[in-house]
């Protein structure tokens, strides 16, 4: 029994050299529509895509009404715009209805929604209607609003849309269209001039506070959404320590490896994950 005590030795140090592993393993649930099963082709064909690049190519066309100065192109670079309003709500409607929410979709929307914006802004300012702080300002939130929700993607974190962000851009939409029309008008039925474009600075005004309203309350929804999830990846990982026998050494060697193996689950049915974190 004596020659066998060294070998034993040499092997329980063999073992207390080779790093202890800890695995944890994720359930990411998702429906087949979550991906991408189309070509870009078959995406830029269908309607709600159709209408959204139909708003993109409406911008010049609302700028060249817009330059000429006159009343008449005022009018109706005006009612171009409330077209576009009605095709940004007509195309996400439609995607909802028919099912047919694509990633371009996903793009292009949004992006037509901050060219057609910015671009009438731009040139308003260039158009000496509207102060050049203003527009400062309301590129200020978009561009540090864009990058938050960059951020939360990067962290898996998903902040719906507020209600001061919705509010605001109802009150930026009515706003420009106000700016848009700019000669004053009498109101039918009364003795009354309506100055369209102070009333449109007027609601601009309160659309840029409601802005940074917003601007501040996405960042402190981002910071309690990464908060709790940095909270809930802590009591899972803890969890998984205490079952593995590992708590004590994880709290004290933070070195300590670990795996994180991510089963992935397709729901067949159409309906929602049951954890999917969309909005109503």
């Amino acid at each position: 029994m004596t020659p066998a005590t060294p070998t034993k030795n040499v092997a329980v140090r063999a073992l207390a050299q080779v790093p202890r592993i800890l695995r944890l393993r994720f359930v990411r649930r998702r429906k087949v529509s979550d991906f991408r099963i189309r070509s870009l082709g078959e995406e830029v064909g269908n309607l709600p895509n159709l209408i959204t690049l139909s708003r993109l190519a409406l911008i010049p066309v609302i700028l060249v009404f817009l330059d000429r100065g006159t009343p008449t192109g005022h009018y109706w670079a005006a009612l171009l715009f409330l077209f576009a309003g009605f095709s940004d709500f007509l195309d996400g409607y439609l995607a909802r209805r028919t099912g047919k929410i694509t990633l371009l979709g996903k793009f292009l929307d949004p992006l037509a929604d901050k060219l057609t914006t910015l671009s009438i802004m731009v040139t308003l300012v260039a158009m000496e209607l509207i102060p050049s702080w203003l527009l400062i300002l309301m590129l200020f939130r978009e561009f540090a609003v864009t990058g938050l929700r960059a951020l939360a993607m990067g962290e898996g974190v998903v902040i719906a849309a507020s209600e001061s962000g919705k509010q605001k851009t109802a009150f930026q939409f009515f706003g420009l269209t106000f700016l848009l029309v700019h000669f004053p008008y009498p109101l039918w039925g009364t003795g009354w001039w309506l100055d369209y474009h102070r009333m449109g600075l007027f609601i601009l005004y309160l659309s840029l506070i409601l802005s940074l309203f917003s601007a501040v309350e996405y960042f402190a929804l981002f910071m309690e959404a990464v908060e709790r999830k940095n909270l809930q990846r802590a009591r899972t990982l803890q969890e998984a320590a205490r079952e593995a026998g590992l708590l004590v050494e994880m709290q004290s060697n933070p070195s300590l490896p670990v795996i994180e193996e991510i089963e992935m689950q397709v729901s067949l049915d159409s309906g929602r994950a049951p954890d999917d974190p969309r909005p109503e």
